[in-house]
């Protein structure tokens, strides 16, 4: 596991573990595991809003956008999978990601794991329409292509779901283990 995001584990996990430095803005936590020395760093999901996101840990070193897909096709831990698709929407602020996420709920689902591919639509923010690739110096019709590209992704998402244009799907944080 590269990633835990249950919090009761987070919670273990940094008792467990030895802290051996911290960010200067204080939002990264670096710790040990004395049992393997391996090196843990504590960040929080969705840090930009005010007062801070969900707290995880994840393994060093920090998993590239490549292994963060890995992770949403093959990890078995609801959690991991939910957090890798939530690191993905928070690192790529361009969207790259989606294509690739959107296939791999695609694939989950035609292999029957339904709930691992609802996790990469909700947490991945697969359905909104956003164009979220740079516009500057782009012509009109190729940035209604970028948003064409965009509204397709959530249009297999909502079939992916079974759900409207207008149905709201929401982020159930009890993947995370809150009640």
């Amino acid at each position: 596991m590269r990633i835990v995001a249950e919090q009761i584990a987070v919670s273990r996990y940094e008792s467990e573990f030895a802290e051996v430095g911290r960010s200067p803005d204080g939002w990264t936590t670096t710790y040990v595991d004395p049992t393997t020395d391996e090196r843990w760093q504590r960040i929080y999901l969705d840090s930009d809003f005010h007062g801070g996101g969900m707290p995880i840990l994840v393994k060093e070193p920090m998993p590239s956008i490549d292994e963060l897909l890995g992770m949403a096709a093959n990890s078995l831990d609801l959690a991991e999978v939910a957090a890798s698709a939530w690191l993905l929407a928070d690192q790529d602020r361009e969207g790259r990601y989606k294509g690739p996420l959107v296939a791999i709920a695609e694939e989950l689902a035609t292999q029957g794991h339904h709930t691992r591919a609802a996790l990469l639509v909700a947490w991945g923010n697969l359905l909104s329409e956003m164009n979220l690739r740079p516009t500057l110096g782009k012509s009109v019709a190729d940035t209604t292509k970028d948003h064409e590209h965009f509204c397709a992704i959530a249009m297999r998402a909502r079939t992916l779901l079974h759900i409207g244009r207008t149905d709201r799907f929401p982020r159930d944080p009890a993947v995370f283990g809150y009640r």
